[in-house]
């Protein structure tokens, strides 16, 4: 790994709890305004974290956004759920190829989900 990437701030997927670099994920944040999709990664307030996978898009949507919800640490489920509909109208998600959006096929998704019963550890 060169050292410029080792200084590269790593942050954790909220649906998957996949560890990657920052700038390879997309940010929602909590502002006064309500929740946001930070396409800039300069929006003010707490920040929470998404593959650009359709599949952790899915599951961040379950269970009314309580996950989000939660790293965020506030919003309303609708305001969540609106923030995951402006990324997937954008085109923000990619293909397992990684050369575009998505088609939506469980073929061109890529997989990355932790099996039920794993226990992340930051020290691990």
């Amino acid at each position: 790994m060169s050292r410029e990437a080792s200084r590269q701030p790593v942050r954790t997927c909220v649906a998957c709890r996949t560890a990657r670099p920052q700038r390879e994920l997309l940010r929602l944040a909590r502002t006064p305004d309500g929740i946001r999709f930070d396409t800039s990664w300069r929006l003010p307030g707490r920040g929470a974290h998404l593959c650009p996978d359709p599949r952790c898009l899915e599951v961040a949507a379950r269970r009314g956004a309580a996950a989000l919800r939660r790293a965020l640490r506030g919003g309303s489920e609708a305001e969540v759920l609106a923030a995951l509909a402006a990324i997937r109208d954008d085109g923000h998600t990619i293909s397992a190829q990684g050369d575009g959006p998505a088609t939506g096929s469980d073929e061109d998704v890529q997989q990355h989900q932790v099996p039920d019963g794993t226990v992340r550890s930051e020290n691990a």
